[in-house]
């Protein structure tokens, strides 16, 4: 039973951490709403954060814990998921027509590969210092004021919010207790997988745990791709970026600077930032993704992640 125990806490591990964010995100988006914050604001920062949240607890409790390797790993592995892997099953499955206007794109392109390129710049010995932490979380709190100027300028109708006001406080609190446990069960028992078969935590995070705190945007684009709603909003999926790197990296390691493997920032990093400008290319030029487009995608993804297990590291 002890050899399956790690496996069995990741797993459970990912189950809670997605219950859990659904749960914040519902609870705390209705009493936002409740409370007169306008739904712009709450998709910016409650629909926006809450989505990020399993990186955000994973990476943070990781940190905590020593674990850099993982704290990063997780955030540079769930954005490569998060652009190659859940847009590409589900553009294979109905090509996407992405949604948002083209200015829009263009910032979240933008404010993407700045706190990757911070990171290269800055820790390319591996080194991750607090300094350059709160650059980058001067980066991302950039990212909110310049999105929360551009969304005031449209115009939003009322929202009417139902339901027993009690029942969302509790789903809030709720929902951050789970991820809080969720979080503890991947990152114990990716710790302990990483010792049993002799790689780094970076690998496991890069991999193993990217992998499944990427798996809700994996479920809601099947399912939407499934019933043919194959409309998406690339923006969110760019925009990822600067909330895995510049949120949660940044507040990760100010908590606790930390050496983390170079190779991830030389190796990793880098085809991140490819891969966003690939991605960014490919939207812009016609607004939507193929198919053929959304293959290539998946057959990059699957080479990276046997690059990284070769690799090692």
């Amino acid at each position: 039973m002890n050899a399956y125990l790690p496996w069995i806490m990741v797993a459970f591990g990912i189950v809670l951490l997605a219950k859990g964010a659904d749960w914040l995100v519902d609870g705390a988006s209705r009493i936002a709403l409740r409370l007169g914050v306008s739904p712009f604001v709450v998709g910016l920062t409650v629909v926006g954060f809450g989505t990020s949240m399993p990186e955000f607890a994973v990476s943070v409790v990781a940190s905590v814990k020593g674990s850099g390797g993982l704290s990063l790993g997780n955030a540079v592995g769930s954005n490569i998921m998060n652009l190659l892997l859940v847009l590409g099953v589900a553009a294979v499955l109905a090509p996407i027509h992405v949604l948002g206007s083209r200015r829009a794109l263009w910032r979240d392109l933008l404010f993407g590969i700045i706190p990757a390129a911070i990171l290269i710049a800055s820790a390319w010995d591996g080194d991750i210092e607090r300094p350059w932490a709160l650059l980058l979380l001067m980066v991302f709190a950039t990212f909110i004021a310049v999105t929360w100027i551009q969304a005031r300028r449209e115009d939003q109708s009322p929202t009417v919010v139902t339901g027993n006001p009690v029942r969302h406080v509790f789903l809030t609190i709720l929902g951050i207790a789970v991820l809080v446990t969720g979080s503890e069960m991947m990152v114990s028992g990716g710790v302990d997988l990483a010792r049993r078969f002799g790689v780094s935590d970076a690998i496991i995070g890069l991999t193993l745990v990217a992998f499944g705190t990427s798996l809700p945007e994996l479920a809601t684009s099947v399912t939407a791709a499934l019933k043919g709603q194959s409309e998406i909003s690339v923006g969110n999926v760019l925009g990822s970026n600067v909330f895995n790197l510049g949120l949660i990296v940044g507040t990760a390691f100010t908590i606790r600077p930390m050496t983390v493997p170079n190779i991830v920032i030389r190796h990793d990093i880098p085809f991140l930032i490819a891969a966003t400008l690939v991605v960014g290319i490919v939207v812009l030029r016609d607004r939507k993704i193929s198919r053929l487009e959304g293959a290539g995608m998946l057959i990059a993804v699957a080479s990276y992640l046997v690059f990284v297990v070769i690799r090692g590291g």
